[in-house]
């Protein structure tokens, strides 16, 4: 006679509800959207232009008119620091954050667009005044469309299902 109660040691003969060998339920479907992976593979690839550039802006000197003032000089150079600082930093966040957004998190996807859009604007005015080169604007494509494919049809689509799917495991 079988009993109903779980056994203190599982078996495989425990019926098939042992709580070990029960698997996260997952998004149906055949896998990852395609934008999800086009943004995924440019945020990762951004983020290392980021982490140069940073280190690029952080390392060189002022690169400017030679007359220019000591004072002026040493604006540009704080500046340029400045915002290499930012780079360096935001690239290691953009690709830690940007690992995650396959699985699904809709915190991990706004965080990182609320990042992005900073980035965007820190490095295209950075742009603007010329306190970098051309990269920083460059980033600053490349940030904006991969926020757009973050944000594509399939792409909410298959983040809503993955949420609906952990928040269902989480509540039973």
């Amino acid at each position: 006679m079988e009993s109903a109660v779980p056994t203190m040691f599982p078996t495989p003969a425990t019926g098939g509800d042992d709580l070990n060998r029960r698997q996260r339920p997952t998004a149906e479907g055949d896998g990852l959207p395609t934008s999800l992976k086009a943004a995924f593979w440019l945020l990762l690839g951004t983020s290392v232009l980021l982490v140069l550039s940073g280190l690029v802006l952080l390392t060189s000197g002022y690169t400017g008119d030679d007359s220019a003032s000591a004072e002026y000089r040493e604006q540009v150079i704080n500046n340029q620091k400045f915002i290499g600082g930012i780079n360096a930093f935001a690239g290691i966040v953009v690709a830690a954050l940007t690992s995650q957004v396959p699985r699904g998190g809709k915190n991990v996807r706004r965080l990182l667009l609320a990042i992005i859009v900073l980035l965007l604007l820190v490095n295209l005015l950075a742009f603007v005044v010329r306190m970098g080169g051309f990269a920083l604007a460059v980033i600053g494509v490349l940030l904006a469309l991969g926020a757009l494919l973050l944000y594509r049809p399939a792409a909410s689509d298959h983040i809503e299902r993955n949420h609906m799917a952990r928040s269902s495991t989480r509540n039973s």
